[in-house]
């Protein structure tokens, strides 16, 4: 029984490498950190829910439907405690898990696994990956669940004693898929055109494709009705879409494509830069009416990517984790500090518009090829990508007239690109070592760049826990919003606050930390009306440099005694700051 997994791993020692490298930055990075990030402390809520009085419950400001997820964060609390740093964990081993089923997924659209390993770590050390994989938000746990299920319909597929276990097991991980968020939903209705393209449609093909993520769909929402009630953010989902109207829903689709594009671009340009090298070895058969197609297919691209780089807008375009700032979000008041100036998006811009043009030539050249029969699990792929594209519009209605989007919602979309790409580059020669070089230097900045956020965060904490200990009141602390979500969201909820009690606060006080009065706040820069109190400092890797974060107090609000904190810099006393 031992030799099998080791014969496993060592007909597999390039994916075994890029996983050991991956657990060996969880290390380095702070995966432990007893801190939350913007709204992953509404699912770890939920887990403590569960261990305290075995209630499932998804608060009213979760947008995604997250059942699963709160159900693997309850499994990993069982084993290792209880905290904000497992959950974190939980994320990381699910991250891993989705890696090994986009490896399996590769071979089985005929990749080889040396490219296939390369895939892997193209997917694992993308820095929207990566970043997202060291919080507990729905979509890296998504993104993992997704992948899988396309991984085992796409086994379901062959015709052998095996098929019907591959695809009732895929309607399966589909549903986890849908219990994690909405839309999951579309994983099965993907299948199912592809059976009807396919003339492969049957009552028991419909059947083990689609019984099981019916009864997953009507059971949710038949508990949420009648037993949780429909979340505010969720029920809100149709009123967004009613209220923006067709002219809305043209204008976010529109933007939304076109950011889709490029971010794809971007995913899938390591794999580009191995390719490039030898572009000019391949033979191209395109018909006239392919390069019509190809033409057509880049015309809305292309038109928006002339339009808005002329209104100066360039990657990354809906920047949340991955901006001009580095990895993470800044919702703390002050923000942070960009160590990513726009001459550098500028080039990076061009450059993703490089890579989706060549990439698209190489997709049409693949499609176009005659004598060369592709294999079945492409098309099933290419319809779950596209459902997915439909999948990101629902939830960015939110964010129509601010920035239209979110980078996380596109995750979907890499795995899918990555393995596109690599089956169009089948026949194509790569610089392995090239695409390695590439993908290894992203993994360092990654992982240095994840270690400074959730020191950064930790640091944040530390600094609204000490105004906590000398005397504050909870409800007193704004620290940013996972601090004041993970602190104050519930108590809010259980007084039944409407109003948010800081007048002209951040978008978080006004949605997560209603019971806050600000009187505290921890801050990257002095504010107005408020004295500084207390520094906190912080040493970042990228840029290599000391940083501070202050803790300040309302000028009219009552002395604190002193701060029980060894970070503090008592020999700078208090000041004011002044237009």
């Amino acid at each position: 029984m031992i030799a099998v997994p080791r014969q496993i791993v060592g007909r597999n020692w390039p994916a075994a490498v890029v996983l050991a490298l991956f657990a060996a930055c969880a290390f380095v990075v702070p995966t432990l950190a007893s801190v939350s990030t913007t709204d992953d402390w509404g699912y770890t809520r939920s887990v403590e829910i569960f261990r305290h009085t075995h209630d499932l419950t998804v608060l009213p400001v979760v947008a995604a439907t997250a059942v699963f997820q709160i159900g693997w964060g309850i499994a990993f609390s069982y084993l290792f405690g209880l905290g904000l740093g497992t959950m974190r964990l939980a994320t990381v081993t699910m991250s891993g898990i989705g890696a090994i089923g986009l490896y399996w997924l590769l071979g089985q659209l005929g990749i080889d696994r040396a490219r296939s390993a390369l895939g892997m770590a193209a997917y694992l050390f993308n820095p929207l990956q990566f970043i997202l994989a060291f919080t507990f938000n729905t979509d890296p746990y998504f993104a993992s669940l997704m992948i899988l299920a396309t991984a085992f319909y796409v086994r379901g597929m062959a015709a052998d004693e095996r098929s019907d276990v591959a695809t009732i097991a895929g309607s399966a991980l589909a549903t986890a898929a849908f219990l994690t968020r909405q839309q999951g939903v579309l994983i099965p209705c993907a299948v199912v055109a592809y059976l009807i393209l396919s003339r492969r449609l049957t009552v028991r093909s419909l059947t083990r494709t689609a019984l099981i993520p019916i009864i997953g769909f009507v059971g949710y929402y038949l508990w949420l009705h009648f037993y949780n009630q429909v979340p505010e953010v969720q029920s809100g989902f149709l009123d967004e879409a009613r209220a923006a109207g067709f002219a809305g829903a043209w204008t976010l689709a529109r933007h939304l494509t076109f950011f889709e594009v490029m971010y794809c671009g971007a995913f899938v340009l390591p794999i580009i830069v191995a390719a490039t090298p030898f572009l000019h070895r391949a033979r191209f058969r395109f018909p006239i009416w392919g390069w019509g197609c190809l033409a057509a297919s880049l015309a809305l691209p292309g038109y928006e990517f002339w339009r808005l780089g002329n209104k100066g807008w360039h990657m990354p375009y809906v920047p949340q984790f991955v901006g001009a700032q580095g990895l993470g979000p800044g919702d703390v008041i002050g923000g942070r500090p960009r160590i990513i100036e726009q001459p550098w998006f500028d080039r990076v811009t061009v450059i993703c518009a490089l890579s989706v043009l060549v990439a698209a030539i190489m997709i049409g050249r693949a499609v176009g090829l005659r004598g060369k029969t592709p294999p079945s699990g492409i098309g099933l792929l290419a319809l779950v990508g596209l459902f997915q594209i439909a999948g990101i519009l629902p939830p960015s209605f939110h964010y129509l007239r601010h920035g239209y989007s979110l980078d996380r919602y596109l995750l979907p979309l890499l795995p899918l690109s990555i393995a596109l790409i690599l089956w169009a580059l089948r026949d194509i020669r790569l610089s392995l070592p090239l695409a390695w070089l590439a993908i290894a230097s992203v993994a360092i900045a990654d992982t240095a760049l994840t270690r400074d956020y959730l020191l950064y965060m930790q640091t944040v904490w530390r600094a609204a826990d000490s105004a906590v200990i000398a005397g504050a009141r909870e409800d007193q602390v704004d620290a940013g919003a996972g601090w004041d979500g993970y602190h104050l969201y519930t108590d809010g909820l259980e007084a039944g606050l409407t109003r948010a009690r800081t007048h002209h606060g951040r978008w978080w006080t006004n949605f997560y930390g209603k019971p806050t009065d600000s009187t505290y706040v921890v801050s990257s820069k002095p504010v107005k009306d408020y004295v500084i109190i207390g520094e906190y400092h912080y040493h970042t890797w990228l840029p290599d440099k000391g940083r501070t974060l202050f803790l300040l107090r309302r000028r009219t609000a009552p002395d604190l005694p002193a701060l029980i904190d060894d970070t503090y810099s008592r020999a700078w006393p208090p000041r004011h700051w002044h237009d």
